[in-house]
């Protein structure tokens, strides 16, 4: 847990505020880029494994509307996160994308099965 960084701060032993929020140098969000790049890869090379593993057609995947939507929630979460980190996005909009991205996906998760059920 964070510990007040003002030092005049008297605060009960076992209590904690936040007064300054943590701030990434360039450094670390370039790394933090990297490594979501990197985990981003790693996935994708998984599910084309898969995909060739189950005898799937590429292109039968490929040109499924689902699999269009699934890659721009992956790049908006992704871009999402990195402009964050980066402070380029304040929290406010960074909940917004982040929650209508959650919505979207719920609600076509929703729409799908209520058409499946007679």
């Amino acid at each position: 847990m964070l510990q007040s960084l003002d030092p005049s701060a008297a605060a009960s032993p076992g209590s904690s505020t936040i007064t300054a929020p943590i701030l990434f140098t360039s450094d670390q969000i370039m790394v933090l880029a990297w490594l979501a790049t990197v985990a981003i890869v790693l996935m994708w090379i998984g599910f084309w494994a898969v995909v060739l593993w189950q005898g799937e057609k590429v292109s039968a995947v490929m040109f499924n509307p689902s699999f269009f939507k699934t890659v721009a929630v992956i790049g908006v979460i992704a871009a999402t996160t990195v402009l964050s980190l980066a402070q380029r996005l304040e929290g406010n909009f960074t909940g917004a994308i982040l929650s209508g991205t959650v919505g979207y996906v719920l609600g076509s998760l929703s729409g799908r099965s209520d058409a499946a059920t007679p």
